[in-house]
């Protein structure tokens, strides 16, 4: 602490070859500026630790969140799907569909394949 007691002091570390660290280091280095809660590396760091003990304080958050996540899951998996329903899935080129099929019934194993493409996200 300094002079007056109002000020901590410490260093962070990191191993740039551990994953987590590396990823703090580059969560770091991305971090908008602009932002206040970025302007520097203690405020990240404070927004941090404060968001992440608010967390574990508060576990419904957590609930919350998760159920945001699901519902922004469902619904851009129901946009994606409703879009390829329209669209024919098909190996090899590319061919013109004529307006009276504009259309296609969408088959099980298409929808199934659709599926797979979304869980790779």
């Amino acid at each position: 602490m300094n002079e007056s007691g109002n000020l901590f002091k410490t260093t962070l570390r990191l191993n740039l070859n551990n994953a987590q660290d590396l990823e703090a280091w580059n969560n770091l280095m991305c971090a908008d500026t602009r932002r206040p809660e970025y302007s520097s590396y203690t405020r990240t760091i404070v927004t941090a630790i404060n968001d992440h003990f608010a967390r574990i304080n508060h576990p419904e958050m957590r609930f919350q969140e998760a159920d945001l996540l699901q519902k922004i899951d469902t619904t851009v998996r129901k946009a994606v799907v409703d879009c390829l329903k329209e669209t024919p899935l098909e190996a090899g080129a590319t061919r013109q569909v004529p307006e009276s099929q504009a259309k296609p019934e969408i088959n099980s194993e298409s929808e199934a394949a659709i599926e797979a493409f979304l869980d790779c996200f």
